[in-house]
C-alpha cells in the first residue's frame, strides 16, 4: 500500500459548511479546486463513493501527495497526526458504504467567534453590517451573509434516510452548535434504526455553552464511545472576546458539570478533551488553558493550529517573538502538539493590518474590546505594522 494512501477518500463523507460540498473530509480543498458536488445533487454517500471524481482522487493519491491534501501532508512533516494517519487506524477503507461520517446538520449556533464566519453560525449571519465591513476589508468570500444553501437541512436528511449506515465506525457532529439543532435528536435515532451504535464511535464538537437534557444524554450512551470535544480558546473576558456570545462563567459551570460525566464514565465510555483552536488571538495565553484543565488530570487539551482567515494566522508572527510562548505541558503527545503549532514555519501572507480593522470592526459589534483582553498580542500587531510602514 502506499505511503499516501487515505482511507477516508474511500468510505470517509464530509459535509462541513453552508456550502454542502459533500467531500472525502473536512480538510480536503480547501480551495475549491475541484468540482465537488453539493448535497443537492446526490441521492445517497454511496452514489459519491462510487463516483468517477472519487476514483480520480484515490488514483491519484496512490501516485503522488495531491495538493488538496496539504493539510495533512503539512501535519505529517512536523511529525504531528494527521486526520489521515488517525482513520487510517479507525476504518477499512473497503466497499463503497460510509464509514466515517462528519457532518453538520444545520448552522444554529448561539456565538459569533472571531475565527469564524456566516458560513458556520447562523449569529455571524445575522450580523449583516459588520459581515459587509469585513469582506471589504478582507476581500474574503467567506464574509457573506445567507450562504446557506436553500433547503440545506431537508437534504441532509433525506440522503442520510437514503443511504447505507451499517457500515459505519466513526461519526463526527459539527456545527453550527450541535447541541442547539433541532435535527439532533432525528439525527441520533436515525443513526440507531440503520446501524449499530455500539459499533460507532461518536465525537461532537461543542462551544461548551449548553448541556444536553438527560433524554439525549441517555442516547449518547447507547454508542460504543463518546467524545466531547470542547471548543476553549481562552478563559474570562478573553473567552469572551474571541466566543463573544454567552458569558465565562455559564461556560465554566458546563465545563465542570462535562468534568463530572467524564469522570463517571470509569468505563471509558465518555471522554471529554478541551480542543482550543490556536490562533493570533491566544498564541500567548495557551499556558492558561492547559493550567485550567489540570484540575482534571485524566481530561486532556488537544490543540489544531487555525488554517484561516488568514488575518488571525499565528505565522503573521515572527517566530523569535512565539518562542516565549510555547507552553509547558505534561502530556508528551499533547505537549509536542503545542510545541510544533506555536512554531509553525508555515507560509502566510502579512495581513497584520487587515488583523487590527477587522478586530475594531468586531470590537464594535461586540461592546467590547480584545486590546482589553490580550493587550500583550494587540500592541506585538501594532509594533509589527508600524515597522513594516
Amino acid at each position: 500500500m502506499s505511503k499516501a494512501i487515505c482511507k477516508l477518500q474511500s468510505t470517509g463523507i464530509t459535509i462541513d459548511s453552508a456550502a454542502s460540498r459533500v467531500k472525502p473530509c473536512c480538510h480536503f480543498d480547501p480551495e475549491e479546486t475541484l468540482d465537488i458536488p453539493d448535497v443537492s445533487q446526490i441521492e445517497n454517500f454511496e452514489q459519491v463513493l462510487s463516483s468517477r471524481l472519487t476514483r480520480w482522487i484515490k488514483k491519484q493519491t496512490k501516485r503522488k501527495n495531491i495538493p488538496q491534501c496539504d493539510t495533512c501532508w503539512d501535519r505529517e512533516r512536523n511529525k504531528l497526526q494527521s486526520r489521515r494517519t488517525w482513520y487510517n487506524t479507525k476504518i477499512t477503507g473497503t466497499g463503497n458504504k460510509v464509514e466515517n461520517l462528519q457532518i453538520a446538520l444545520d448552522y444554529t449556533c448561539n456565538l459569533m467567534c472571531r475565527i469564524c464566519a456566516p458560513k458556520h453560525s447562523s449569529k455571524w449571519n445575522s450580523a449583516k453590517d459588520a459581515v459587509k465591513k469585513l469582506r471589504l476589508i478582507t476581500g474574503q468570500p467567506s464574509y457573506s451573509t445567507n450562504p446557506l444553501k436553500q433547503n440545506y437541512s431537508e437534504n441532509i436528511k433525506r440522503v442520510i434516510q437514503n443511504s447505507d449506515l451499517t457500515n459505519l465506525k466513526t461519526i463526527e457532529m459539527i456545527g453550527g452548535e450541535p447541541f442547539y439543532s433541532k435535527h439532533f435528536n432525528w439525527f441520533i435515532e436515525t443513526i440507531c434504526e440503520k446501524s449499530n451504535p455500539e459499533n460507532i464511535e461518536f465525537s461532537c464538537v461543542t462551544n461548551g455553552t449548553i448541556i444536553p437534557p438527560k433524554d439525549i444524554l441517555d442516547k449518547l450512551l447507547r454508542f460504543k464511545w463518546v467524545n466531547i470535544k470542547l471548543s476553549i480558546d481562552g478563559l474570562g473576558p478573553l473567552a469572551e472576546s474571541t466566543r463573544y456570545g454567552v458569558d465565562w462563567t455559564t461556560i465554566d459551570k458546563n465545563i465542570h458539570t462535562w468534568a463530572k460525566l467524564h469522570k463517571k464514565a470509569n468505563t471509558g465510555q465518555i471522554e471529554v478533551r478541551a480542543n482550543p483552536t490556536v490562533s493570533i488571538l491566544n498564541v500567548n495565553k495557551l499556558q492558561e488553558i492547559i493550567d485550567y484543565f489540570d484540575d482534571w488530570k485524566d481530561i486532556r487539551v488537544a490543540p489544531h493550529g487555525l488554517r484561516g482567515p488568514g488575518w488571525l494566522c499565528l505565522e503573521q508572527i515572527p517566530i523569535e517573538i512565539r518562542k516565549k510562548w510555547v507552553p509547558n505541558y505534561w502530556h508528551p503527545y499533547q505537549g509536542h502538539q503545542f510545541t510544533n503549532i506555536v512554531l509553525s514555519d508555515r507560509t502566510v501572507e502579512n495581513k497584520l493590518e487587515q488583523f487590527l480593522q477587522s478586530t475594531l470592526v468586531l470590537d464594535n459589534h461586540y461592546g467590547m474590546s480584545f486590546k482589553d483582553c490580550n493587550p500583550e498580542i494587540y500592541e506585538t500587531v501594532e509594533r509589527l505594522v508600524n515597522v513594516e510602514q
